[in-house]
Parts: C-alpha cells; sequence; structure tokens
C-alpha cells in the first residue's frame, strides 16, 4: 500500500502529486493520477493549549501548570463525495509532523461528513503517546492530520492546510482588543490620514491576528492604500514570534522583497503594549518598530 498526499482538484476529482512510504516506488508513483472523491477543511477547527511554566527553572526544563485545554475539530466536506471512500481517519503526532519518524497515533475515524470531535483533557491529548503530563514543556506541539482510506486500499494524507491542524503548548496570554498604532517611520501615519485604531484577534489556534500587523507602514507610510494584516505568538514572558505563521504582515514573503515582516518584540500583559519589531526591504526601510497600545 502507498502512503500519498493530496494536491489538486481536477473537476470532482483530485489530482495527486504522490510519494510513496517504499523508496524502490518512487520512480513509479511520482506520475500516478488517482482519484478520492472529497474535498475537505479543518479550517474552523479550533484550541489551546495554555498554561503557565515552573517559576525559577529554565523554560526547557519548567513543568507547566495548565489553564486552558481543549479542541474541538471540524472536519467538513468542501466538494464531491463519500462514494468510493471508506472512512476518514484522524490521527496525532506529538512533537513532529509526515516522514519525521514519529509515532502516529489515532484519534477518531468516521464514513459521514461533516464530522466533529473534541478533545478536552491534558490525558486525552497525551493518550498513545507515551509522554506524561509532567514531561510536557512549553514549545510542545501536536498535529493532526486527516488520512482518506479509499475502497481499493489505498490510503491518502491531505496535504496541508487542508488536512491539518495543529496546537503548541504556550503560556497564556490575552491580546484582544482594539490599539492605538504608532510606527517609527512615520509616526501615526501621514501618507494616507493617521493609522485607524487597529483590531487584534485570537485566531482558532491560539495565535493572534491584527488588521494591521506592519504599524502601519504599507498602507500609511508609502502611496499604496493597501492593509498588510498577519498574524503572530506570544511566547512566556510575552516574546513575539512570527516564525511559525507566515512571518506575520501578508506581504512579509512579497516576491519584490519582504514588506513589514514581524522579527520580533515583546507583550505587557499588565500595559495592554505590544512592541513589534519589523524588517522591511521592498521600500528600502530596514529595521523599523511599531507600538500597539490597547485602548
Amino acid at each position: 500500500m502507498k502512503t500519498k498526499y493530496f494536491t489538486k482538484i481536477m473537476i470532482l476529482a483530485l489530482l495527486v502529486s504522490v510519494f510513496s512510504c517504499d523508496t524502490d516506488d518512487e520512480s513509479e508513483v511520482l506520475n500516478d493520477k488517482d482519484t478520492a472523491g472529497v474535498l475537505i477543511s479543518v479550517s474552523t477547527s479550533s484550541g489551546a493549549l495554555l498554561g503557565s511554566p515552573e517559576s525559577g527553572v529554565p523554560i526547557e526544563d519548567a513543568t507547566v501548570t495548565f489553564t486552558e485545554v481543549g479542541m474541538t475539530f471540524n472536519l467538513l466536506q468542501t466538494s464531491g463525495s463519500m462514494d468510493g471512500v471508506s472512512k476518514l481517519e484522524v490521527v496525532k503526532i506529538y512533537n513532529g509532523d509526515l516522514n519525521q519518524g514519529k509515532t502516529e497515533v489515532t484519534v477518531a475515524e468516521t464514513t459521514t461528513l461533516p464530522y466533529t470531535f473534541s478533545l478536552t483533557t491534558i490525558d486525552e491529548f497525551l493518550a498513545g503517546s507515551g509522554v506524561t503530563e509532567d514531561q510536557l514543556r512549553i514549545g510542545d506541539n501536536f498535529v493532526f492530520r486527516v488520512k482518506i482510506h479509499q475502497t481499493d486500499g489505498d490510503v491518502y494524507y491531505y496535504h496541508n492546510p487542508m488536512g491539518r491542524y495543529a496546537l503548541t503548548v504556550n503560556c497564556a496570554s490575552d491580546l484582544n482588543g482594539i490599539y492605538t498604532v504608532t510606527n517609527s517611520v512615520c509616526g501615526p501615519g501621514t501618507t494616507n490620514g493617521g493609522i485607524p485604531p487597529v483590531a487584534i484577534t485570537q485566531n482558532s489556534d491560539g495565535t493572534w491576528y491584527a488588521e494591521t500587523a506592519d504599524g502601519g507602514l504599507l498602507q500609511f507610510c508609502t502611496s499604496n492604500n493597501i492593509p498588510n494584516p498577519g498574524s503572530f505568538a506570544i511566547g512566556c514572558g510575552g516574546v513575539v514570534d512570527a516564525s511559525g505563521t507566515s512571518g506575520g504582515p501578508d506581504y512579509c514573503t512579497y516576491s519584490g522583497g519582504a514588506i513589514g515582516c514581524i522579527t520580533g518584540g515583546s507583550w505587557n500583559q499588565d500595559t495592554g503594549v505590544l512592541q513589534l519589531e519589523h524588517q522591511d526591504d521592498f521600500f528600502g526601510v530596514g529595521a523599523y518598530t511599531s507600538t500597539y497600545v490597547r485602548n
């Protein structure tokens, strides 16, 4: 049996680029075409694994006291049908992903869509992993992948992000709110008027989404009236990390050069002040900072 990955749809079927578990078969299956009749989405799933690390201990060694634990996994059908499909299987991988030699644990199976299941305790997250709660550390993660089993015996993984959802153990924080924004390039904004209040809300995976994530650089410090939203994570100690959220702003990976990429920063829960560090290559600004103050 070959394990393959979904990539595209052709009419009502999926045209897939495939990779074999057996390297001897690679040349055979790279040009293979197969169909599986259902396209899915897990984008409405939500969850959190948040807590406080043990004080006085290096973060990598500190046990975690959890304050928010849970996940609702929503598996939705967006196209096609279940004809030719025997079942869909959701597996979890602790601290890894596919093709990394990590153990997969079956979490749920279904023969119908839509399908929803929930995990509400740490024990449910850890079941089958061989890991105990006192071994969990800040930064550990659980990746959930959807596999499709065809009636002909073939098994596929849905390609990321169609069938992938991940949660990371992190420190609890709350950035929800409306913010006044300034930046070190043009202050409160000059080209297209002042920077309006910016909303920051939580994404379903526990990261944070800002309507304007580059401090207003693109929309208010240049002649472009284009918003530049994006996402970032807040780690322990209020450290800003955008490395796992596509670099932050939408135009961080713009082909002409990065626009306002988030490279770091800090969050102060007590004062409600978010400081972001950015890098801009497209307009030649270079390194700059922005400040978000919760109203």
